[in-house]
């Protein structure tokens, strides 16, 4: 069977394969992009069930699913530059890098998110949220922007909130399963360093595509293009600043403590553990 003869929800379950060779790959490994990637490919999942059953019922289906891909064509495009990179770096992939060490061939964002990520004391859930505001903040706008650029067509603003909606209400239920996957006690530890996570919440996935769909207008407006550009790409860094280096001293200081007193509770599934 052809791409081109392959149902919409059938190319969004092939993108959701790729995704999960992708969590095998770092769960064999011990890569902290792990995370990100299961809930990754979890999100993909339900939207490609929600094609398959009709529901919601989209307009469009073959453009969800042209969305679905040119998005995650972004993300494996930046995790293939990430891994050309560690193949030819000394020192392995545990030692801390800083985002400039990263060719510029990756994106900002995403050099942003694995400097972040090599740190000694990365939490999961950070991890997972950092990754997700480089993909909603950079990845989908510009992904729109490229799919409004070849076809003209702006009138999908329908379609995309039916896709908010579906990716939004199963958010909560994977959290609980990425606990149960990767670490133990997450509500208590993880959301303790991360007191912004509003992001991976129903509310936030709708509010994050909202501002990602209003950002592609931005890169698309001659007049606001080059802002827009600067905007996006700085967004996942000033993020990991609020979270890592929050403004208040005490505070500041306090987690600087806690970080060194508090481990790292993450465990790694089996190869014989289900992705669900």
């Amino acid at each position: 069977m052809t791409a081109e003869s392959m149902l919409p929800a059938e190319k969004i379950t092939l993108v959701a394969g790729l995704l999960a060779d992708r969590v095998r790959q770092y769960d064999t490994t011990h890569d902290r992009r792990a995370a990100f990637a299961y809930t990754y490919y979890r999100l993909t999942k339900t939207l490609a069930t929600g094609l398959d059953t009709g529901t919601p019922v989209f307009n469009d289906p073959p453009w969800v699913a042209e969305l679905c891909e040119t998005l995650a064509s972004a993300y494996f495009d930046a995790m293939d530059g990430v891994d050309a990179w560690l193949a030819g770096r000394s020192g392995g992939s545990a030692a801390e890098v800083q985002p400039s060490d990263l060719p510029d061939s990756i994106p900002q964002p995403w050099r942003d998110v694995f400097a972040a990520s090599s740190v000694r004391r990365s939490y999961l859930l950070e991890d997972v949220l950092f990754s997700m505001m480089a993909h909603m903040s950079y990845d989908l706008p510009e992904a729109l922007r490229r799919m409004a650029t070849s076809t003209g067509d702006r009138s999908h603003v329908a379609d995309f909130h039916r896709m908010n909606d579906v990716l939004a209400s199963c958010i909560d239920g994977i959290q609980d399963d990425l606990s149960a996957r990767y670490i133990s006690g997450l509500s208590s530890l993880d959301r303790l360093f991360t007191r912004s996570d509003e992001l991976l919440t129903n509310y936030g996935i709708r509010v994050a595509r909202g501002l990602a769909w209003f950002n592609c207008d931005r890169l698309l407006d001659p007049d606001s293009t080059e802002e827009a550009s600067r905007s996006i790409g700085r967004s996942t860094a000033a993020l990991i600043s609020e979270i890592r280096s929050p403004g208040d001293r005490k505070l500041r200081v306090g987690l600087w403590i806690l970080r060194r007193l508090i481990p790292d509770r993450r465990h790694w599934p089996t190869a014989s553990t289900p992705l669900a």
